[in-house]
């Protein structure tokens, strides 16, 4: 296989058939020899349906049916997985960044065999105004944080060779952060210009949002457990030098010490700072506790080809 192809649903009805289409001829252009393959995330929509449907109109498509919803990130890697082409673009299917922007992925790959990764960059910002900060503020948090730096422009369209895909692989944590995972596994890779547009509707909310950036944070940085190390040292040192300070005023100056509001204040104070410490041990804790157990990071339901034959039900351990 020349060329593999791999992009997820989740309440994508409305956009599969046109990007089956419309990738299936991008890719024609290219090689006769691809595949295409979606991976269903436990879509509460009719995507699998369509998808399925669609199969007896595609001979190189494959449809991955997930047993439930398992993340956009998770089920990013499980379609790396089944891909076999020696070259695999990883896309949206959401049509925000068009199919035939595969072309100039495929002609910058031409130009540079050597590069293991292309990999597509926002040539403008066309988001919402809070969204867009909200973003800009957590990428350069992360990036402060931890020794990995990312961009915030990086879009998730790439071409990838086999080697890369294959190390990429190796990566089985639970929490899975695609954007730093794709640095950290290193290779040669190379940016080029391409356009994305937002249609107004995304399935990420906040709340999605949130736990992605925690997972993000704690995967990739150690970096808070020292902070907070280095809070508990500070605030201790501080608070001997305050004690030293009122007992010198009580027993050598004379000075009484008024009212209960600074002692009242002191104590929620550190009692806030102890909670937040707690909740950052327990978040690293947590993570610990669900590698420790080894349970499988996602399991397949069935595969469905072009040919009735082909179906299948797995499960299987990435």
């Amino acid at each position: 296989m020349d060329l593999s192809i791999v992009a997820t649903m989740y309440c994508s009805a409305r956009y599969v058939e046109t990007f089956l289409e419309r990738i299936s001829e991008t890719a024609r252009s290219i090689t006769e020899n691809f595949e295409i393959i979606l991976v269903d995330d436990g879509s509460p929509d009719e995507s699998l349906e369509i998808a399925k449907r669609l199969c007896g109109e595609y001979e190189d498509l494959t449809v991955v049916e997930l047993s439930k919803n398992h993340g956009h990130h998770r089920a990013m890697m499980i379609g790396l997985a089944q891909s076999c082409g020696e070259f695999v673009y990883l896309t949206d299917i959401d049509l925000e960044e068009p199919p035939e922007i595969l072309t100039k992925f495929w002609e910058t790959h031409l130009n540079n065999p050597e590069i293991d990764v292309i990999f597509g960059v926002e040539s403008k910002k066309d988001r919402p105004f809070v969204r867009k900060k909200l973003s800009g503020f957590f990428y350069a948090f992360f990036n402060a944080l931890s020794t990995i730096k990312i961009s915030d422009r990086e879009l998730l369209s790439r071409l990838m060779n086999r080697n890369f895909v294959q190390n990429l692989l190796r990566y089985r944590e639970h929490s899975l952060f695609l954007p730093a995972v794709w640095t950290d596994t290193g290779f040669q890779q190379l940016s080029i210009e391409a356009p994305k547009t937002f249609d107004g509707f995304t399935t990420y909310s906040l709340k999605k949002r949130i736990t992605l950036a925690v997972d993000a944070l704690t995967s990739f940085s150690a970096k808070p457990l020292v902070y907070v190390f280095y809070s508990g040292i500070s605030i201790s040192i501080l608070a001997m030098f305050t004690i030293a300070y009122l007992v010198v005023q009580k027993l050598i100056i004379g000075t009484p010490l008024l009212g209960w509001t600074s002692l009242i204040a002191t104590i929620f104070l550190m009692g806030g700072l102890i909670l937040f410490s707690l909740g950052v041990i327990g978040i690293y804790i947590s993570k610990i506790y669900l590698e420790v157990k080894s349970r499988p990071t996602e399991i397949i339901r069935a595969i469905h080809t072009n040919q009735a034959a082909d179906n299948q039900t797995a499960q299987r351990d990435i």
